[in-house]
């Protein structure tokens, strides 16, 4: 029997990665923000686009469109997440916690939701900030949805 022998190959992406020089880990990160910056107007774009569609849910409150309600805020938090949008991602946060308990229990507040989405509509018209105004009304949404586990 022969013996057996273990070959070492060295890729063309390994000799590359050993090479000294490239880019450093900050300057990466740096670099990438930059280019996800460039696409803040277009996020926020869509993001006033979902909580418009939301008041309209809201307001029509028709049988059958609760679902939708959860639907539209997971999608806002998907596009919101990618930048530093504060009290409304939490505020998003909220809703779709709210909006979860409520289906799963049946007993749907489409009031409360209208709470939710007037909060989120303020917080995006006062430029997603993090001042007094927006921590009171995470705080009133705080309180609702607190209302809201309680009554499951």
């Amino acid at each position: 029997m022969s013996e057996a022998r273990t070959l070492k190959i060295k890729t063309t992406l390994a000799r590359q990665m050993a090479q000294p020089g490239g880019r450093t880990l900050a300057d990466v990160e740096r670099r990438a923000n930059e280019r996800l910056e460039r696409h803040r107007e277009d996020v926020m774009i869509t993001v006033a686009g979902a909580v418009t569609e939301l008041e309209l849910v809201t307001a029509a409150a028709a049988p059958g469109s609760e679902a939708q309600v959860y639907r539209l805020a997971s999608s806002l938090l998907d596009t919101a997440g990618f930048f530093d949008t504060g009290p409304l991602y939490d505020a998003g946060y909220s809703l779709c916690e709210v909006a979860d308990r409520m289906q799963t229990s049946g007993a749907w507040s489409w009031p409360t939701i209208g709470v939710h989405v007037q909060a989120m509509r303020l917080i995006l018209t006062a430029g997603c900030k993090a001042d007094a105004t927006s921590e009171a009304l995470l705080a009133g949404l705080r309180s609702v949805a607190a209302k809201a586990r309680r009554d499951d």
